[in-house]
């Protein structure tokens, strides 16, 4: 009984201090894949910690010190989780309000189908149901865009790039689009719309669709990175309201999405709304926020909905907005010069790893 004491102590211990060390290294500020991924499941990080922070607490009598020891760092990490993921937490309840007039509504909805998924007719349903006037589809190829053609009923204003990979993009609209782009922004491979969507009252707003690559075994966080900041820097530079949406590839409390948040002083409705996970719809425990829709001032969230499977392993994402002015929307204070600069740095980095990616 007592080496078996033994073991199941040194497993709680080790699973412990190996998952603090894990979570803590996302404080390093680095674009390697293997750390930056740790960004992830701060959710189910914090649960497990929970679960095992009571494990060593069943062994004060027997291992006092040690257990205290465990304990401190365990419960240091959760502290730590908590002031990341409290954001988060359902704390405002309900934000629909019915009053916003018609007239200054935008609907968008994000979507990534999969490139590999059966485009069977569950996504239009849902299309249809939660009737976006802009909607943005990541990894299309052309079976999907055949399969999404009779969204152009209603959604006419069509931007499209299909790559033969699984960064395709495209954005249907109901509303006039005007100066419309596709960009590959910092120099990557990935391509993101760039355009301006005429409301029904006739205003521009700036809206950006982006999908960079994800941070993986083969390739680091910085391409990523740089997309988000750039993005970022469009809409801190331009004189128009401005909604960024898409599937990220991060998660909204990942730096490379606070500082491009700061840039163009971005406003996340998933805050005291609720965590809202979109993938990985196949799986009920990992699951993250990786599908956003952020504005500036001047919008103000009316409704957020996660939508229902529809055989990829994203679920739809869906955000009602208001066009109201600036005094009555949430406001962020202007970045720091610093933050330019290091996004700057982060770009041009980009841009010479690219360059050197695709020399001869």
């Amino acid at each position: 009984m007592k080496y078996l004491s033994i073991v199941v102590f040194g497993l709680i211990g080790a699973a412990g201090l190996g998952l603090a060390i894990a979570n803590l290294l996302s404080l390093i500020p680095s674009d390697i894949w293997w750390i930056r991924i740790t960004d992830f499941p701060r959710l189910q990080s914090a649960v497990i910690l929970g679960v095992l922070l009571l494990g060593a607490a069943c062994f004060l009598g027997r291992y006092r010190r040690t257990s205290l020891a465990l304990m401190a760092v365990m419960l240091g990490t959760l502290i730590y989780h908590a002031i990341v993921l409290l954001p988060y937490a359902p704390l405002h309840g309900p934000i629909a309000n019915n009053a916003c007039p018609a007239e200054k509504r935008l609907t968008v909805m994000v979507a990534n189908v999969r490139l590999t998924n059966n485009p069977d007719g569950r996504l239009i349903e849902q299309a249809r149901r939660y009737q976006p006037d802009v909607f943005v589809v990541l990894e299309v190829n052309d079976q999907w865009l055949n399969a999404l053609a009779p969204l152009e009923q209603t959604m006419p204003h069509i931007i499209r790039h299909t790559t033969g990979s699984y960064f395709g993009i495209a954005l249907y609209s109901r509303l006039p689009l005007h100066s419309s782009e596709v960009r590959h922004l910092a120099g990557q491979d990935t391509p993101q719309i760039v355009t301006e969507v005429e409301l029904r009252t006739g205003e521009h707003v700036d809206f950006l669709g982006i999908h960079p690559r994800p941070p993986h075994p083969s390739q680091s966080a910085l391409g990523r990175d740089a997309v988000l900041l750039k993005a970022g820097l469009l809409l801190h530079d331009s004189d128009h309201p401005g909604v960024v949406a898409g599937d990220l590839n991060a998660t909204p409390w990942e730096r490379a999405v606070t500082h491009m948040r700061e840039i163009a002083r971005l406003v996340d409705p998933r805050h005291g709304y609720g965590f809202l996970p979109t993938y990985d719809a196949n799986s009920w425990w990992m699951r993250w926020p990786l599908d956003h829709v952020f504005y500036e001032a001047g919008f103000d969230a009316i409704e957020l909905i996660r939508g229902d499977d529809f055989g990829s392993d994203h679920f739809p994402y869906v955000a009602r907005l208001c066009r109201v002015e600036k005094s009555e929307s949430e406001t962020r204070d202007k970045p720091e010069q610093a933050t330019l600069r290091s996004a700057h740095a982060t770009i041009e980095r980009a841009r010479a790893q690219a360059n050197k990616t695709d020399a001869p």
